[in-house]
């Protein structure tokens, strides 16, 4: 018994070592608050603080680990003079995982808008 016990010690172990090896791809982003037309009628800040979504990008997937209400998702290349849209899709509050095209590769900022007076924002690498 203690023969079996050690054999499973170290294969739990050995394995723990090659899983904490494994390279994450998996990206934790991190929303910014932007505000679609400063010059509203309203001029008034929300009462209460604004909850960004919890995401994360793995490779081309992104994974929207909370709930959301319905999104438009934009790609925005933001390299050149003026801002160019290079992707955008609608995603239903029910979907959590968005696979981007593959075909994209660089830096883009990713942005999520509701159809709101705000939108949320973050810096990617495809």
């Amino acid at each position: 018994m203690k023969k079996i016990f050690s054999i499973v010690a170290l294969l739990l172990l050995v394995g723990g070592a090659v899983f904490a090896q494994a390279p994450s791809h998996v990206t934790e982003l991190t929303f910014q608050v932007g505000i679609t037309d400063p010059t509203g009628s309203s001029g008034e800040f929300p009462r209460c603080p604004i909850n960004p979504p919890s995401a994360s990008l793995d490779d081309h997937t992104l994974y929207i680990n909370s709930e959301h209400p319905a999104y438009t998702l934009y790609l925005v290349d933001t390299t050149g003079d003026e801002p160019d849209v290079v992707y955008q899709v609608y995603v239903p509050a029910n979907v959590n995982a968005v696979v981007l095209p593959s075909t994209l590769s660089g830096t883009y900022e990713l942005q999520l808008y509701d159809g709101g007076q705000y939108y949320f924002y973050s810096d990617i690498e495809l």
